[in-house]
C-alpha cells in the first residue's frame, strides 16, 4: 500500500519511554511572540505521559519545533491507553508524577480531584485566546486545570472505508438500524469483517453512550441523569438502556464484530480500516484522522446512525483532548511556558495540520474540513441537531463506568453469560454501593 505509515503496536504491559528533545521559552508578555533559541542555554527537562493512541504526528511536531528553538527536554512516556488512568492514578498516589499528563479535558475532573492533584492554570495568558473556556473549567470552583487542544472534540459515527462498501456493492450508507444490519451482513458474506473492536473499553462504550442519548433525547437524558443521581430511578427502570446494549450483543452474536475482540487493539483498529481487512469502526471523528495517518490513501467517510428509528441528531464529545499539570512537579514554571508556547498558533497550527478539527485557542488555523465530515456537517451540525452524549449527563460517575460498566460492555459478549438487562442490574448494584461509599445522603 502506496506511502503507508508504521503503526507501532504496544502491548498492554509495555511502556515505552520515548526520549525527545523540546523546549520553550516565553513569558506572559510575549506569549504571542516566536521564540528564539537559547544558544548554549542550559536545558531543562520535563516529563510527559501521553497515551499510545494519541501521541499524533502533530504534537510530536510541536515537540520538534521547542528542540529547535528552546533548549528544554520534554521526556514522553507513551502508554497503552487501557493502562492509562491506572498509570495515571498509581504515579499521583506515589507522588512520582510526570510534570504533564495527556487525558480528556474536563472529563479528568470527575475522575482525579482536581484541586487536590493538579495545577490551577486559570490566571494563565492563553485562558484569555480559549473559544469556549466553560469547556475547560471545573464547575465546582471555577478553575480552570486543564490545557486543551480542541473547542469541540468531535462527533460520533462509523467511520468506514468507502472502497470496502462499493466492492462489495453497497451503493449508500444505511440510514435505519435495519438498514445497517443488512449492510453487515452483506459485508461478512463478501467475506469482509464488518465491524472492528479492540479490546479496550473505552472504545465499546462509545457506541452505548452514543445511542443511549439518542434514544432519550437530550430533555429526557437530563431529566433522568438527574433522578438517578438522586435516587429517584433506577438504571433498571430506563428499558432503552438494556435495550441498546442487547443491540450491541447482537453484532457479536451474528458475527459482525472480529473474531479476535478479546486480544484485538486500538491500533490494530485502525489498521484494519484502513488496509481495507474491515469496513467499520465506531468512535468520534478522531478516528478517521488516524485511519489516514496510517493509509494517507485510504478513501474514507463517516456516517452517523441511531438504533432506535426516527431519531436523526448526533451525538458530540464533551471532553477535549489536552494535558493537565501535576501540582506537585518542581518544573511548573517551565510546564507554563510551554503551554502558554502550545497555544499560539505558531505551534497550534502544527497540531491540525494532518488532523483537521476545531481549535481550542482564537486564530489557530483548524485545517480544511475534511471529506469524511462533510456529510455529518452538512446533515446535522449545520442544522443543530447536535447533542451531547449519555456520559455528559453522568460525568461525577466517570470513575464506576470505567472500572465496571465499560468493563461489562467487554466480558458480556465473550462470556456470553448477560444480556442488557442483566448488566443493569448488575450495574444498579454497583451504582447503589459508590453512591453509598461517597456519603451521597440520597443513598445512605
Amino acid at each position: 500500500m502506496k506511502n503507508k505509515k508504521k503503526i507501532v503496536s504496544i502491548g498492554l504491559s509495555c511502556i515505552l519511554s520515548v526520549g525527545l528533545l523540546a523546549g520553550c521559552g516565553t513569558s506572559k508578555n510575549d506569549n504571542n511572540q516566536s521564540s528564539q533559541k537559547k544558544d548554549g542555554g542550559k536545558k531543562v527537562t520535563i516529563s510527559a505521559m501521553v497515551q499510545q493512541s494519541r501521541y499524533y504526528d502533530g504534537l510530536q511536531a510541536m515537540i520538534e519545533k521547542l528542540e529547535k528553538e528552546e533548549n528544554i527536554v520534554v521526556d514522553v512516556q507513551v502508554v497503552p491507553d487501557a493502562e492509562s488512568l491506572n498509570m495515571i492514578k498509581m504515579k499521583l498516589n506515589s507522588g512520582e508524577a510526570p510534570d504533564i499528563i495527556d487525558y480528556n479535558i474536563p472529563a479528568v475532573y470527575d475522575i482525579i480531584d482536581p484541586e487536590s492533584n493538579f495545577a490551577n492554570l486559570s490566571d494563565e495568558p492563553w485562558v484569555e485566546n480559549l473559544l469556549i473556556s466553560d469547556n475547560v473549567t471545573y464547575k465546582k470552583d471555577g478553575k480552570i486545570y486543564g490545557f486543551p487542544f480542541l473547542s469541540v472534540p468531535g462527533t460520533h459515527g462509523f467511520i468506514y472505508n468507502v472502497d470496502v462498501f462499493e466492492k462489495a456493492g453497497i451503493k449508500k450508507v444505511p440510514e435505519t438500524w435495519d438498514e445497517f444490519l443488512n449492510v453487515c451482513k452483506v459485508l461478512k458474506d463478501s467475506g469482509v469483517t464488518p465491524i472492528y473492536v479492540p479490546k479496550d473499553s473505552w472504545v465499546p462504550q462509545i457506541l452505548m453512550t452514543d445511542n443511549f442519548a439518542k434514544a432519550l433525547g437530550e430533555e429526557k437524558a437530563q431529566e433522568y441523569a438527574s433522578k438517578l443521581l438522586n435516587n429517584e430511578m433506577k438504571w433498571t427502570d430506563i428499558p432503552e438502556f438494556a435495550e441498546i446494549i442487547d443491540k450491541y450483543l447482537e453484532l457479536y452474536e451474528k458475527g459482525y464484530i472480529n473474531d479476535n475482540f478479546t486480544s484485538a487493539t486500538y491500533d490494530d483498529a485502525i489498521s484494519a480500516v484502513a488496509d481495507g481487512n474491515a469496513a467499520m469502526h465506531f468512535n468520534g471523528d478522531f478516528f478517521a484522522s488516524s485511519v489516514l495517518e496510517a493509509n494517507p490513501d485510504a478513501n474514507i467517510g463517516m456516517f452517523a446512525i441511531a438504533m432506535k428509528d426516527g431519531v436523526d441528531v448526533v451525538t458530540e464529545n464533551m471532553s477535549s483532548p489536552g494535558f493537565v499539570a501535576y501540582k506537585g512537579s518542581e518544573n511548573l514554571d517551565t510546564v507554563k511556558k510551554v503551554f502558554n508556547l502550545w497555544s499560539t498558533p505558531e505551534y497550534a497550527n502544527l497540531y491540525f495540520k494532518d488532523r483537521p478539527g476545531f481549535p481550542a485557542f482564537k486564530d489557530v488555523d483548524g485545517g480544511e474540513l475534511p471529506t469524511y465530515l462533510q456529510d455529518i456537517n452538512e446533515k446535522f451540525i449545520k442544522e443543530g441537531k447536535v447533542i451531547p452524549e449519555w456520559n455528559f449527563y453522568v460525568m461525577d460517575l466517570n470513575p464506576l463506568c470505567e472500572s465496571s460498566l465499560y468493563v461489562y460492555y467487554v466480558d458480556a459478549p465473550a462470556k456470553g453469560d448477560k444480556d442488557g438487562a442483566a448488566i443493569m442490574k448488575q450495574f444498579q448494584k454497583d451504582f447503589e454501593q459508590y453512591m453509598k461509599d461517597k456519603g451521597v445522603e440520597a443513598f445512605n
